[in-house]
């Protein structure tokens, strides 16, 4: 089996250096308080997100840009051996936004290029009717390059993100350990409605389980 293309070395010496950190480190918090005291410097490293554009553009094999991920707009960079934390690139065009989810983690994100755009909800019902959920907006902020957003896990972390203004915005994220679950919830706003979004290989999978289940009729 083929070894997963690696990053550019710079690229992978930070994460490196920030995986040797983070062991060290224990609880959300702590941790937490890493990524932001971190990350505003990254952002600022031109020279790297340079070289992951000209990847991208030349189609090189690193950032691998066919591993399907939940977000159409996520491009995994680094994920850590233990999984302590996860390093990912979102490129947004124009007026482009994610649609309304969760998290399974906490994580720190902000924008490298371009004005980040960020709509937080609160949740006001208490999640016991399975499909409904009704939210309200409770703040919505535009983001200049180098700013950082919190994501907190589940109800607390609902919010969509993206691209208030023109030409291109990359947001970069950092995501913790997520918690136990194949999921994240996606939200219908409008129509106060909730479902379950899995990633591309789990759904897949169950799927094919209930396809087994109908032949087996």
């Amino acid at each position: 089996m083929p070894k997963p293309p690696k990053p550019p070395e710079e690229l992978q010496e930070i994460c490196n250096r920030w995986s040797g950190s983070i062991e060290n480190i224990s609880g959300d918090a702590a941790r937490i308080e890493f990524f932001q005291n971190e990350l505003p410097g990254f952002l600022g490293n031109q020279a790297v997100f340079a070289r992951l554009l000209k990847n991208i553009k030349g189609g090189s094999p690193y950032p691998d840009l066919r591993q399907a991920q939940m977000i159409d707009d996520e491009i995994l960079l680094y994920l850590n051996p233990k999984r302590l934390f996860s390093l990912r690139m979102f490129l947004y065009g124009p007026g482009d936004y994610t649609l309304i989810h969760d998290h399974n983690s906490w994580g720190v994100s902000g924008a490298c290029i371009g004005e980040l755009g960020v709509i937080r909800y609160a949740r006001e019902d208490d999640g016991t009717v399975e499909g409904y959920a009704r939210l309200r907006k409770a703040a919505q902020v535009h983001m200049q390059p180098g700013e950082l957003e919190l994501t907190r896990p589940l109800n607390d972390g609902i919010h969509q993100t993206g691209n208030p203004g023109e030409g291109v915005t990359i947001m970069i994220s950092v995501y913790g350990s997520p918690i136990r679950r194949l999921f994240i919830n996606r939200f219908d706003y409008e129509h106060n409605k909730v479902d379950k979004l899995y990633p591309p290989r789990i759904k897949k999978r169950m799927l094919a389980i209930e396809a087994l289940r109908q032949l087996s009729k």
